[in-house]
């Protein structure tokens, strides 16, 4: 049965769907089955797996509506062994549906239960706010990963998520585990960079992974060519850091 991943930061640029792509990306060529649903009405992690999004049709505004089931919205990508629940910008109407409903912070999970025997990992692309979409994403995650760049105001904003994701575990009296704390746009030779990691590492302790994804062009364009950097350029320094958090994401789950 698949453990569900959510990907999340309320603060832009953090490399929240970066990171949800290429993990997803580089996880499935090391051969585990791997679902990427794109809860972010943004639809960037559809776009950069090279799919249309304003032409779509099945996304996860139709799986919440019920009108189709979970299984029919799936996409096979061009990379085997990773599949696509896409989105587009439809899905930032859906706030007043979920509220509506009698567990409003429960529909994605409910949802997503019909599909967690099918993969190894779901990871969600989660939007980059706290509203009632990112509450559901918080709802159904078994755990986190939070990816933080490497900027003087790294840990701004970062209380307050820590703090909801508290508060619904305590809700529904289950811990949702931090899987992981990844510091993205790193610049290891500067003195800035070297601070906001030993902030970061003070601060998460163990929960901090050692990969850090440097700052790199390549990261940057790959996804102006609708493919995760791993593949665009796989000898560049962000895909081998991609890589690297792909197998020290392994090592941990076999600990």
């Amino acid at each position: 049965m698949a453990e569900i991943i959510a990907v999340l930061n309320q603060k832009g640029g953090s490399g929240k769907t970066t990171t949800a792509v290429n993990l997803a990306t580089a996880l499935a060529k090391k051969g585990k089955k791997i679902a990427l649903v794109d809860f972010d009405p943004q639809g960037n992690a559809t776009t950069y797996l090279g799919l249309m999004k304003r032409e779509m049709k099945n996304t996860m505004r139709d799986v919440l509506h019920e009108k189709i089931d979970v299984k029919d919205a799936v996409r096979i990508t061009e990379y085997e062994g990773l599949e696509l629940i896409p989105s587009n910008i439809k899905l930032s109407g859906i706030e007043g549906y979920l509220n509506a409903q009698t567990s409003p912070i429960s529909v994605l999970k409910s949802k997503l239960k019909n599909i967690k025997e099918d993969y190894d990992y779901i990871f969600i692309d989660a939007p980059p706010t706290l509203n009632i979409i990112a509450t559901n994403v918080l709802t159904a995650a078994d755990s986190v990963i939070i990816p933080i760049q490497a900027d003087p105001f790294a840990l701004e904003g970062m209380v307050d998520l820590l703090e909801v994701i508290d508060i619904i575990a305590e809700d529904l009296n289950s811990p949702t585990e931090i899987k992981g704390v990844l510091i993205t746009k790193f610049r290891a030779n500067t003195k800035l960079g070297k601070e906001v990691k030993a902030e970061v590492q003070k601060y998460f302790k163990d929960e901090l992974f050692k990969t850090t994804i440097p700052d790199n062009i390549k990261v940057s364009e790959a996804p102006g060519y609708n493919k995760p950097v791993i593949v665009y350029d796989p000898d560049c320094a962000g895909s081998k850091a991609y890589i690297e958090l792909a197998d020290e994401f392994l090592a941990r789950e076999n600990k």
